[in-house]
């Protein structure tokens, strides 16, 4: 038994943290998604921010909707539906009630998702929404007013900052039993302190005043944002000797060297799960550093995995891997199964020419207007390059097949919502382009549509230069 599978057994041992399932439920009005879907999402963590469905419905024909969902312990959600998203909290065996509006006509459509403000009814003082909507306030109100060009590195906002938080700890004193609430206060003043001014803590006093004596909170994203700074490229920051001994632990593809030689850091030695979960951000890290074999690395996030010493790193480094690998320039695309009318569709059926493909809502204006914009580029390029449409099946039908064939020149096929595709192309957002080579591999994915990027950039040029290279002789095999 290797070092790292029997500290795996010592920890996996003394471990028992179940935490109890509560039916939780959130009821809605959306009249601007009538008849569409909405979706709700909990946070795997808060490294690769990995977002996992929890439940969905479809919104009625009086704009309500309802979700039931199991719910473990207060975690932050997102809410989705038509492209437009919002966060909640929520706590177990809780009852929200809940307005989700259409997106603010001046906002630009942003294709991974616009964020919209959920309004809340009835909402109980005492809960986890409130209190954070409360404070967040409150805490942004007191930036905008002393973190000043006149203030910032002065005296001043260190005096007016220490009074701010005698303020909050005097206003939220009885409020000791909310761990959830407890570490976003904390995390958020947290933040502060990392602003620049005259007075400020230097990393060490930081990790004793802040991180030595706190348990990692995995549903905390506060505290997982101020950890995820603290430590942020910390190889090039620590002693030259650890560096090393941790770029040999990768060379030898061993989690075990890793650890051990970042317990001799003075900000990990303390606590031993944090120190697995920075391993874990520092190896993500060093991923596309040319200095670093990448096979390694995923052989050791792999190891973490399956014999990690604490069950939420091992979700961690699954997360990591799946982020490192997924969909990434250059790598294999994932295999699929579709079925067109009486026909099993894979990867390999389309291996011969480019694949283009997409996936949309049939239902979203702004989905029709991007593949009415494509129709042109389609007829263009339709030689060389295989365009496939997919879509989400409804369970009520209210997608007419029939008519988007007629409508659209491409290949369209329906998926049930079940289909792997969805998860293995980490189909979120609509609509969302992946343009795949002749041998199966990731050009890119995202890949630009028809509209153009930020850069005025649309996928008719990606096209094109396609198109020139093979005409040359340079792409008839890539």
């Amino acid at each position: 038994m290797n070092k790292y599978a029997l500290l795996l057994f010592l920890f996996s041992f003394g471990f028992t943290g179940i935490h109890a399932q509560s039916i939780t439920e959130i009821t809605g009005y959306a009249p601007a998604y009538i008849g569409k879907e909405v979706e709700l999402y909990e946070i795997s963590d808060f490294i690769t921010l990995r977002e996992e469905r929890i439940a969905s419905t479809t919104v009625k024909a009086d704009s309500s909707f309802n979700l039931v969902f199991n719910l473990d312990e207060t975690r932050k959600l997102i809410l989705k539906a038509a492209n437009n998203k919002a966060n909640l909290y929520a706590s177990p065996g809780a009852k929200y009630e809940v307005f989700f509006p259409e997106k603010n006509q001046y906002d630009p459509y942003n294709p991974s998702g616009n964020f919209i403000e959920l309004s809340f009814f009835n909402l109980d003082k005492k809960d986890i929404n409130y209190k954070i909507l409360e404070f967040n306030r409150w805490n942004d109100e007191f930036v905008a007013r002393y973190y000043t060009k006149k203030n910032a590195d002065s005296k001043y906002f260190v005096a007016r900052l220490d009074t701010f938080k005698m303020a909050v700890e005097k206003y939220y004193l009885a409020d000791t039993v909310d761990k959830f609430f407890g570490y976003h206060r904390k995390y958020t003043i947290a933040k502060l302190d990392d602003l620049r001014f005259t007075g400020s803590r230097n990393q060490y006093e930081k990790y004793d005043f802040y991180i030595r004596s706190t348990p990692v909170y995995y549903q905390s994203e506060a505290y997982f944002q101020y950890i995820s700074h603290f430590y942020e490229k910390l190889l090039p920051r620590i002693n030259s000797e650890i560096n090393n001994r941790i770029y040999l632990g990768i060379l030898k593809s061993s989690p075990s060297a890793i650890y051990n030689a970042m317990s001799k850091e003075y900000t990990l030695q303390h606590n031993y799960k944090l120190r697995e979960l920075v391993m874990l951000k520092t190896l993500s890290e060093c991923f596309y550093e040319k200095d670093y074999p990448q096979t390694n690395i995923l052989t050791i996030l792999d190891s973490v995995s399956k014999f990690g010493l604490f069950p939420e790193n091992r979700i961690v480094a699954q997360n990591i891997r799946f982020r490192l690998t997924e969909l990434s320039q250059g790598s294999k695309a994932p295999d699929f199964l579709l079925k067109n009318d009486t026909k099993d569709l894979t990867l390999q059926s389309f291996s011969k020419k480019y694949l283009y493909l997409f996936f949309i809502d049939p239902n979203s204006l702004d989905n029709t207007k991007q593949m009415n914009l494509l129709k042109p580029i389609y007829e263009r390029y339709k030689d060389i390059i295989t365009f496939v449409m997919v879509y989400k099946e409804k369970p009520d039908g209210s997608i007419d097949v029939a008519k988007l064939k007629n409508e659209y020149p491409w290949t369209i096929i329906p998926g049930k919502e079940s289909n792997s595709i969805f998860k293995n192309y980490n189909v979120v957002n609509y609509p969302y382009y992946v343009l795949i080579d002749p041998f199966g591999y990731v050009i890119n994915a995202p890949a630009l549509g028809p509209m153009p990027n930020g850069v005025y950039e649309t996928i008719d040029r990606t096209f094109f230069m396609i198109q020139k290279a093979l005409k040359d002789g340079n792409g008839a095999d890539r």
